[in-house]
């Protein structure tokens, strides 16, 4: 009898190409004050490594806020990289009215119609570059705060997430997005849109 130590197969499922890379310049939200998408930029291509990423903006590389390396470094590390999908902000669009797609501030957003949950992510999220496969795990939910869902729906203050409660469900179990642990990165990768996106699971 052989031993068992091939790796066991898995299922993959196409999610979508990449079509937007950004980074946040300064932080989006001040606890209670507000949220405002303005820091958010548009990257051309990216750097990714265990402490986030770095997005290539005008000829110049800009640091996420999310990343230990940025002067005013926002959640400890815990969220170094976040993933956003086209098809959340059409359904945002339908509860919230017209809102440009990554006004959220997710570092990815992929090409892929309807919802996604965090059961689908259940695996590894794996971006497919030109240099290689970029394998990725532990996707949690990005929580919605008050002052996003304030913002979204055109409030002129921060509402308690209490108080607006039906629209924060609304935006839980991934609507919002979801973070990517990359602690485990031992080289810096390069992605570009365009690159693809799927989810390995047993």
């Amino acid at each position: 009898m052989f031993a068992m130590t091939e790796r066991l197969a898995m299922t993959e499922r196409e999610l979508g190409i990449i079509v937007r890379l950004q980074v946040q310049r300064d932080p989006l939200k001040a606890k209670g004050e507000g949220y405002d998408p303005a820091a958010i930029l548009l990257a051309e291509e990216a750097s990714l490594s265990a402490g986030g990423m770095v997005g290539r903006h005008d000829e110049a590389w800009v640091v996420d806020a999310h990343h230990p390396a940025h002067p005013r470094a926002r959640g400890g590390g815990r969220r170094a990289l976040s993933i956003g999908f086209t098809g959340h902000y059409e359904l945002m669009a339908e509860r919230f009215g017209e809102l440009e797609i990554g006004c959220g501030g997710e570092n990815i957003i992929v090409d892929t119609p309807g919802r996604l949950t965090a059961d689908d992510l259940t695996g590894e999220v794996v971006i497919h570059t030109a240099d290689g496969e970029v394998v990725l795990h532990g996707a949690r939910v990005a929580a919605p705060c008050a002052e996003f869902t304030s913002w979204i729906k055109g409030l002129d203050e921060v509402v308690s997430k209490r108080d607006q409660a039906d629209d924060v469900a609304f935006l839980d179990d991934g609507m919002r997005g979801f973070i990517l642990a990359v602690d485990h990165l031992t080289d810096a990768v390069t992605l570009r849109v365009g690159d693809r996106v799927s989810v390995r699971f047993p």
